[in-house]
């Protein structure tokens, strides 16, 4: 009687490893926007040997492995992951598919009401209690405008039903228009809206040579090249010019901001010497492209917004 429920334990043993894999994957994500990376997880079973993953449009567009590194999407589309996975007894395969929504486009004015329409002007200055007219178009259509002001999410505005903002400020304040798609991808634009006070004499003095810059990509690997996206300035804070850039150098104050595609802010520093590197609350975040809101003023006194994107590499 043992000999027998030994057999029988053997030959349950033996058909489970003869059997074809069964080819099975997860995704960090299905819907992604336009220059995003995904990570997949090999959860095949069955004693798999090989494995053909085939990403469609996507960089890379193959791999051989259980587990491939990140996979990005560039062009807009519905798109599809295959995993082949084959043994000496057979094979199988799967698929899966991953949405990529297109980058939108938003377009931030300053207006002035005439006859009940709206005509563009340039960033412009208005005098204390007076009142600014915004608008913002985004496409594609479909998507919803969200207004703050500085940069800060949590001070959101409600546009009115045409997208636009009246607004008082007391002090100069940078608008921002951020465009949502229904996929979740995200655009910003920004207007200035300047106050004057009446009783303050203003002169401006522009110290010619000055420039700005910030990196459209960066690798936070920990090699030591790359690793933080950050402020630079070609001048020190001497004024002592140079052709190469320094860390912050020449920027009396700051305020850099970096967000995801939904929004959410996932760095801030005053300090123009700190810069981002790739992780949020301790973490390194997945590689992707993400936004960044700089606004700083020069010791010229030239005070200046920039915008755009940063795409993270690992």
């Amino acid at each position: 009687m043992r000999f027998f429920a030994f057999f029988i334990s053997v030959a349950c043993s033996f058909l489970a490893l003869s059997q074809a894999p069964t080819a099975n994957f997860s995704m960090s994500d299905s819907q992604l926007c336009q220059g995003e990376c995904i990570t997949l997880t090999n959860n095949s079973t069955g004693n798999p040997i090989n494995f053909e993953w085939t990403f469609q449009n996507g960089t890379p567009e193959t791999y051989n492995g259980s587990n491939p590194g990140p996979v990005c999407f560039n062009t807009p589309g519905t798109y599809t992951i295959t995993l082949n996975v084959s043994n000496t007894f057979g094979s199988n395969q799967t698929a899966q598919t991953v949405n990529v929504g297109a980058t939108p486009s938003v377009v931030a004015t300053l207006s002035d009401t005439v006859n009940g329409a709206y005509v563009e002007i340039e960033d412009t200055t208005i005098a204390m209690y007076e009142e600014a007219y915004l608008y913002a178009t985004g496409t594609p259509p479909g998507g919803s405008m969200i207004w703050y002001p500085s940069g800060v999410i949590s001070d959101s505005l409600s546009p009115l039903p045409n997208d636009s903002l009246i607004v008082t400020p007391f002090y100069d304040t940078y608008y921002v228009a951020a465009y949502t798609t229904p996929e979740g991808c995200t655009s910003y634009d920004t207007v200035l809206v300047s106050v004057w006070f009446q009783d303050t004499l203003a002169t401006d003095s522009i110290l010619v040579g000055i420039n700005v810059s910030l990196p459209n990509s960066f690798s936070p690997n920990g090699d030591g090249q790359n690793d933080y996206f950050r402020v630079l300035t070609n001048v020190d804070a001497d004024q002592n010019f140079s052709n190469g850039f320094y860390e912050g150098g020449a920027i009396v104050e700051v305020d850099f901001r970096i967000y995801d595609r939904y929004g959410q802010m996932l760095f801030r520093t005053t300090d123009p010497h700190e810069g981002w590197d790739g992780n949020y609350r301790g973490k390194p975040v997945n590689p992707a492209t993400y936004s960044y809101l700089l606004e700083y003023r020069l010791i010229d006194g030239v005070s200046k917004l920039l915008k755009g994107n940063v795409t993270l590499f690992r």
